[in-house]
C-alpha cells in the first residue's frame, strides 16, 4: 500500500466522525482529527522525522530518505486537491503557530499562481524552521 492510498483511507475514516474530535499526542506533538479538519501541531520535527522513517518501510516504501522527501513534496498538490474535493482541510502548526493549510479552507494567490491551488503558507519563517528539522 502506498502513502496516497493510506491517505484516502484516512479521509474516508474521517467521515465516520459525526461530532467531537480525536486527539493523539506524543510528547508535545499532537494530531487532532475532526469531521472537517486535521490539525497537526509539531513541536519536535526531528522526532517526527524519525517516526516517518520507521513508518515508511511499513508502507512499502523502499526509496532512500531524499527520494521519499521529493516524492512527498511533489504529492502535496495531489493531496490538497483530494482534501478540497471532500471539503476537508489539513492545518499544520509548528509549536502552536499555524504555518500551512491544505485543502478546502486554504486560499493563497501566490501558491495559485505557482499552480498549487488549495495550499496556503501562513508564516514562512516558521515553515522553513520546521522543514529544516525534517531535512
Amino acid at each position: 500500500m502506498d502513502i496516497h492510498s493510506l491517505f484516502r483511507i484516512l479521509l474516508n475514516f474521517q467521515n465516520a466522525i459525526h461530532s467531537g474530535s480525536v486527539t493523539i499526542s506524543v510528547g508535545e506533538d499532537s494530531f487532532t482529527l475532526t469531521r472537517e479538519d486535521v490539525i497537526m501541531d509539531i513541536h519536535d520535527p526531528e522526532k517526527m522525522r524519525k517516526l516517518m522513517a520507521v513508518i515508511s518501510p511499513l508502507m512499502g516504501s523502499e526509496e532512500d530518505d531524499t527520494e521519499e522527501k521529493k516524492k512527498m513534496i511533489n504529492s502535496m498538490k495531489l493531496y490538497a486537491e483530494d482534501l478540497a474535493s471532500q471539503g476537508k482541510t489539513v492545518i499544520i502548526k509548528y509549536r502552536g503557530d499555524e504555518i500551512m493549510r491544505m485543502g478546502a479552507k486554504a486560499n493563497s494567490l501566490l501558491m495559485r499562481t505557482l499552480g498549487m491551488r488549495h495550499i496556503e503558507i501562513k508564516y514562512k519563517l516558521n515553515t522553513f524552521r520546521m522543514m529544516k528539522g525534517f531535512m
